[in-house]
């Protein structure tokens, strides 16, 4: 036999393992993953308090209420404690163009320091007064309008609350003039101001009226009239007709009360103080006609704000600064009438006679004015914010002769002017925004309360 040929396998062509090789990568490799995982025992849910929050509960309105309010405090009962922690809010620089030229005791050269450092402290139980918060006052005046009412000291604390909220918030002046060297008092254009701060939506306004009632003024420069007048049956239309839109008001006045004056009631003359014609007139002094004056102005918000529609009553807090002492040591052009560096020690200065009368009368007149606004269902809180005390120990504070730029920058004079009246800022005023933050700050949580108690679960 021949031997035989061996037989040769054939081979598929290339094309063709092509087409076995994908079929086998995109089709059977992954049936067979899939296979795999469906085999696989289902994983345990995942905790839902670390991926998923749970859904809130709508809150019945009690638990929504805010938290109670601070307590009614007595801040005339306190005493100064110098502090260095809490930080100046604002200076004369940061808050030149605000601060009457006058009151800028930095800007004008005063030396000392030391009066920027002192805190109020109430000795009621649980009672303080926590350095003044920008953030939070804003927040409680959210849509409202802050206006003072009064005389220069009322523009001196309205000023200091601008400067205090303008070092966290920015603010635009809307009406009136702005900073620099205008006496305040004779200029027109500072006596009705207006701030707006649009990031709150609250404003903050001042109204010149040195009286509270409706009044004239004596002349200035020895010519005109050389006494007041006022007319204690009639509302000073410079600030009353706008008591509707005003949510918080803050009357200060006095000192205005001290000078020549006439009364006049229903048209008649009913009394004087340092009469101008002594020959056909008695004196009758002006501790009464100060009390009728806060007492005509408070009824007047009061009735004006009964008299607004229910449906368009906003609730309103009134409050009154009580008599803030004057510190004249001697004569008023002396270099040393108010130069104190340092508050008075304790027990070393009183409240004196004029001090008693002025803020007795305030404070009977504000129980007065709460009871009929409540009696009337005004919707007015009325608060007397009790500064007599605090401010006669301050005689540090005043500007002194730096109510004019750099007094002694020649040398020492006999005789130089003095304002220790009004006072520094920044400077003691503050402390009594501060207080004021937390008489707004009871008034606008028993507001949000009832708003709360009122409104649907």
């Amino acid at each position: 036999m021949g031997a035989s040929t061996p037989r040769h396998h054939s081979t598929p062509p290339p094309l063709l393992t092509k087409r076995i090789l994908a079929f086998a990568f995109y089709v059977l490799v992954p049936l067979a993953l899939l296979h795999y995982l469906l085999s696989l025992p289902p994983p345990p849910p995942p905790p839902t308090s670390t991926l998923t929050a749970p859904k809130p509960q709508q809150q019945p309105a009690a638990a929504r209420k805010r938290a109670p309010p601070p307590p009614r405090c007595d801040y005339s009962d306190g005493e100064l404690v110098r502090s260095e922690a809490a930080p100046l809010l604002y200076n004369g620089t940061s808050c030149g163009g605000t601060i009457k030229a006058g009151q800028n005791c930095e800007a004008h050269g005063r030396p000392d320091t030391g009066y920027l450092r002192w805190q109020w402290r109430p000795r009621g139980a649980g009672c303080t007064v926590p350095p003044f918060d920008p953030a939070e006052f804003l927040r409680l005046v959210r849509g409202r309008h802050v206006a003072f009412v009064g005389d220069s000291l009322a523009r001196n604390q309205c000023e200091s609350l601008v400067c205090l909220l303008s070092s966290a918030f920015p603010s635009q002046l809307v009406r009136g003039a702005g900073g620099g060297d205008g006496d305040g008092d004779g200029d027109e254009l500072r006596k009705f101001r207006r701030w707006a701060f649009p990031s709150h939506g609250a404003t903050v306004s001042v109204f010149w009226s040195p009286f509270l009632v409706n009044g004239t003024e004596k002349a200035k420069g020895g010519t005109g009239l050389n006494h007041n007048r006022l007319f204690l049956d009639q509302p000073d239309q410079r600030w009353a007709p706008e008591v509707p839109g005003i949510d918080v008001v803050v009357l200060s006045a006095g000192h205005w009360f001290l000078h020549p004056a006439v009364y006049y009631d229903r048209g008649a003359v009913v009394g004087c103080h340092q009469c101008p014609d002594p020959n056909n007139r008695t004196e009758t002094g002006f501790f009464g006609v100060f009390r009728l004056a806060v007492r005509n102005a408070l009824g007047e918000i009061v009735l004006r704000a009964a008299r607004t529609e229910p449906s368009n009553r906003r609730p309103k807090l009134a409050v009154v600064t009580t008599f803030s002492p004057a510190h004249f040591e001697g004569d008023w052009d002396s270099p040393r009438a108010c130069a104190r560096t340092e508050p008075y020690a304790p027990g070393e200065r009183e409240p004196e006679y004029m001090d008693r009368e002025m803020s007795g009368a305030e404070a009977e007149e504000v129980a007065a004015a709460r009871a009929d606004a409540a009696a009337r269902g005004a919707g007015v809180d009325v608060e007397a914010l009790e500064v007599t005390r605090l401010a006669g120990l301050r005689a540090d504070g005043h500007p002194g002769p730096y109510m004019h730029p750099f007094p002694f920058a020649g040398g020492e004079r006999d005789r130089v002017p003095n304002d220790c009246v009004h006072w520094c800022l920044p400077g003691p005023v503050d402390t009594w925004n501060e207080i004021l933050l937390q008489v707004v700050k009871r008034w606008a949580a028993g507001v949000d309360a009832d708003d709360d108690a009122s409104s649907p679960p």
